[in-house]
């Protein structure tokens, strides 16, 4: 009998050994963190929102090394970092679509197409987002990094021909690595991209 209940307890203690083993290997849990654009954008047309001509914003696509709801870190010349537990509150390429669209709406020069009729639309914008990513190659001089190609058509006849086609990079210095200071980074980049762009298709020649 005394055999018997040595060999329990030491089962007992192995078990408990073994039990509090497997629970120093768990790692804590790690709350992610999500973020949104917010870029500064113009002030409404003073007749209400909608004036100018039909525009149609056809979704951007992305470049497929930054293809990800996780923020993307350069670290090396040719080196990046996915950090997993710190993302974008939707995916990153229709939150600059959207961003843009809401932007350009709100000037005086577009109002958004009803329906994609190609008689129901003037202007037509595709876009493509080639880098977006929180550049710290140059540990002490942290910058947000975005770069956009934007096409920007205008009907004539029954087609459409491009009449304003850039490329639009920016390198926002950024104080640290906090990825709220990614994130105003990357809304002070959007921010001069959209009045570049807006500038340049001010000095369009009339037609």
């Amino acid at each position: 009998m005394t055999r018997t209940l040595s060999c329990l307890m030491t089962g007992l203690l192995i078990l408990a050994a073994l039990g509090s083993g497997c629970s120093s290997l768990q790692k804590e849990a790690i709350t992610k963190q999500y973020y949104n654009l917010s870029p500064q954008v113009p002030a409404p047309a003073k007749n209400g929102l909608f004036q100018g001509d039909t525009l149609m914003v056809k979704a951007f696509s992305i470049n497929s090394a930054f293809d990800s709801y996780s923020f993307v870190y350069k670290v090396g010349e040719n080196e990046y970092a996915t950090d997993y537990y710190t993302e974008f509150i939707s995916y990153p390429s229709k939150l600059i679509t959207e961003k843009i669209s809401e932007a350009l709406f709100g000037s005086p020069y577009f109002r958004p197409a009803l329906t994609d009729d190609k008689k129901d639309v003037a202007y037509r914008l595709s876009g493509t987002i080639t880098r977006l990513s929180g550049d710290y190659t140059d540990k002490k001089n942290p910058k947000a990094s975005m770069e956009l190609m934007l096409i920007l058509e205008k009907k004539t006849g029954a087609a459409f021909t491009p009449v304003l086609s850039n490329t639009y990079a920016v390198d926002e210095p950024i104080p640290d690595r906090n990825p709220s200071s990614l994130v105003s980074g990357w809304n002070a980049g959007l921010s001069e991209i959209l009045d570049r762009f807006m500038a340049e298709f001010e000095r369009l020649p009339a037609s």
